[in-house]
């Protein structure tokens, strides 16, 4: 049986789908000569029978509907669903999509397609029984659908046998509603009313009446805003921790649509038939942009990421939808820099090796924490920045004689007040006198550069000035309260002298794989562990544990002790074997205190794979069971993947989800414990550009969630 396609996989094919990443460039020449004229270096456009009445998205793709069509962005039809379509939401996984649809006579009713061939319906919406549908969307693990009814009661139903798994009373009808990425919140809307729910419990988070006039609502992709857009031009952002007001964007139009930027700096909007305008929320008075639609039409919008993670902005006009590249839109730097210094802090509160708890103690400690993250921020930002200063233009403005500061004014960042004598103060005659070099910078809270440090030659008298402003505050903008955000130091030392004994427990559960000669010298089993900051669903403070065991085998050496060729059973592998033995014993050892009934465990496994040609029949056994549609994340992208006895192993992605399979079991079977917890499994899978053995490989990540 081959693997079923998902939008997924076909969004690189024609006519089902395309990926507007890859399609932009590679299928540029196939354009005929009116769209050629339409077309820029920044925009495309894509013909359709009908003006769109709106855009879904699936991971890099907008796909238009209109009246009771959907259609690819080639114009091909891939569903008619026979009314006209109110409302349509792409399974995250790619496998299936579902419609709510509108009669002449107001009856609803919703359907569910499959993407393996057009207008293949897969379920029909039993109204009597269940009630008529007004909205529908999907839970982010691809596994559930929502659907709201008349009745004002959401309904949950399994994404693949379309059977009801659960349901919950709203407070009002619902006409439109989404789903915050880590499931934490609900957010519907009856077009005047607002209600946020705690997904989790079903508790009601908060409220608003807007009295009319609600267009748009939407999370953003990090989950930390919340936006309500109507239609006298206003855009409110909340909080997601406590849903107080954050931000009001105005002069917004009629408001009709509005789509977050994937890293939530900006936020496009859609204002009249004929006009987009683009918003940086961290400047939305001054830093605005009118994206000019001149035929009009225009009802919806959607910001995509590429593959590349740059910015495309799709939006629907008269009988087309139009594709516009922005490159001009700068990257979020304050998130980049935050993401970039975590993740080296980490390392750097880890204890070294052979390093004793004097010694940690001595080189962590509150004042060298906030100095080590400050450089790290300062290098991260400096190697960020394009040469700011090269790019300026410089005038020199007051001289303070009083603290000796000359004032260096830049128009493209703050001014810097550099320490110059009485003396010499005459030799400031030329900006352009002046060089520049080992310029530091940092980021304002503007999200913009701003000079810290530079040594400034003036050639007018030979002289080096030192401008040093390297103490400043330090970033940490993401944060609304610093302080909170931070993980005590007796926690790290706790956390560290864990790490230790579980590395003990590790040397043991090696010595005796060689023992046995399962493994060998050749295979290096690590564990590592992490306290990560967090916040649950109703906006608490809480601190999550995450360890993290894999290995590695050394070229040469891991058809002998890791996966052969085709190979995905987990005790065909002498590394994952021994590797998930520390996961039990660390489980019933250091890490049992973790394990309580009721509470959250997120586990993460990763399975691998060359790309080495699968040649000859692969037969799958059944040992883990049959997988139909089942939602994976491939290389990051979530997709659904097919593996069934009656059929064979024909993709390096079968056998890298198939041994990561082999992990779920064996804790499911081996750690009876994780049963009694709120445990959610996420398998990524993982194709390696290079073809050998040394790319067969299995992590493992348990993350307790509220730990402490």
């Amino acid at each position: 049986m081959t693997p079923k396609l998902t939008l997924n996989m076909i969004r690189h094919t024609l006519p089902l789908g395309l990926a507007l990443a890859s399609m932009l460039p590679t299928y540029a020449a196939t354009f005929d000569k009116e769209e050629r004229a339409v077309a820029t270096h920044s925009e495309y456009r894509f013909k359709l029978p009908d003006s769109p009445d709106g855009l879904a998205r699936f991971s890099t793709v907008a796909y238009p509907y209109a009246g009771a069509n959907v259609y690819t962005i080639r114009g091909k039809n891939i569903a008619v669903a026979g009314d006209r379509i109110i409302d349509l939401d792409i399974n995250p996984a790619g496998f299936n999509y579902i419609v709510v649809t509108v009669n002449k006579k107001g009856r609803t009713n919703a359907k569910v397609y499959g993407t393996d061939r057009p207008n293949h319906r897969l379920y029909k919406h039993n109204t009597k029984k269940l009630g008529s549908p007004t909205a529908a969307c999907y839970t982010p693990d691809a596994l559930n659908i929502l659907l709201a009814t008349a009745d004002s009661v959401l309904r949950t139903i399994d994404s693949r046998s379309f059977k009801m798994v659960d349901e919950m009373p709203l407070e009002h009808r619902v006409t439109d509603m989404t789903l915050s990425s880590n499931r934490y919140h609900l957010a519907t809307t009856d077009g005047a009313n607002v209600t946020v729910y705690n997904f989790e419990d079903k508790s009601v988070r908060h409220k608003w009446d807007f009295e009319g006039g609600v267009k748009e609502i939407l999370f953003s992709d990090d989950d930390t805003e919340f936006a309500v857009l109507t239609d006298d031009g206003m855009l409110s952002i909340y909080d997601t921790r406590t849903f107080m007001i954050k931000n009001t964007v105005e002069d917004l139009g009629d408001g009709m649509s509005a789509s977050y930027n994937f890293d939530s700096k900006y936020i496009a909007v859609a204002k009249s038939p004929t006009d987009i305008v683009i918003v940086n929320l961290l400047d939305p008075e001054e830093d605005r942009e009118i994206v000019s639609v001149p035929d009009g039409k225009l009802k919806d919008v959607l910001f995509l990421p590429d593959s590349r993670k740059n910015t495309l902005l799709a939006y629907t006009t008269h009988k087309a939808m139009d594709v516009k590249r922005m490159y001009h839109l700068t990257p979020y730097y304050t998130k980049l820099i935050d993401d970039e210094v975590n993740r080296k802090m980490n390392e750097w509160l880890k204890m070294m090796p052979g390093e004793t708890l004097e010694e940690y103690q001595l080189r962590v400690n509150d004042e060298t924490r906030a100095a080590h993250r400050r450089l790290l921020e300062d290098e991260a930002a400096t190697r960020l920045a394009p040469d700011m200063v090269a790019m300026a233009e410089i005038t020199l403005g007051q001289y303070d004689e009083r603290h000796g500061l000359l004032e260096v004014d830049f128009n493209n960042m703050p001014a810097i007040y550099l320490p110059v004598p009485q003396s010499d103060i005459t030799a400031f005659t030329n900006p352009e006198d002046l060089t520049f070099t080992n310029a530091k910078y940092t980021v304002t809270s503007g999200d913009k550069f701003e000079l810290i440090y530079a040594e400034v030659l003036n050639a007018a008298d030979g002289k080096t000035y030192i401008y040093d402003n390297v103490d400043r505050v330090p970033l940490n903008f993401m944060q609304n309260d610093e302080e909170e955000d931070i993980v005590s130091l007796e926690l790290i030392q706790q956390q560290q002298m864990e790490e230790l004994k579980l590395r003990e427990i590790q040397e043991q559960v090696v010595e005796e794989a060689k023992s046995q000669n399962v493994i060998s010298d050749h295979t290096n089993i690590t564990v590592a562990t992490e306290v990560e900051p967090d916040y649950d669903a109703n906006g608490n403070k809480i601190l999550n544990y995450k360890v993290r065991f894999t290995y590695e085998v050394d070229p040469g050496f891991t058809a002998q002790e890791d996966f052969g060729p085709g190979k995905y059973r987990i005790e065909q592998s002498g590394a994952a074997k021994s590797m998930l033995e520390l996961v039990k014993k660390s489980l019933d050892g250091e890490l049992a205190r973790y394990i309580a009934a009721g509470k959250k465990l997120n586990v993460r496994i990763s399975g691998t794979a060359d790309s080495s040609p699968i040649v000859g029949r692969i037969i799958y056994d059944g040992i883990y069971g049959e997988f139909i549609d089942e939602p994976v994340y491939n290389n990051g992208d979530m997709t659904g993947i097919t593996v069934t006895p009656k059929g064979r192993i024909t993709q390096n992605e079968q056998l890298a989800f198939l041994r990561a399979q082999g992990v779920k079991g064996f804790l499911q079977e081996n750690i009876k414990e994780l049963q009694d917890m709120r445990t959610s499994y996420r398998i990524d899978i993982n194709v390696a550009e290079g073809k050998g053995s040394q790319f067969r490989r299995i992590t493992t990540e348990l993350t307790f969630v509220d730990a402490f």
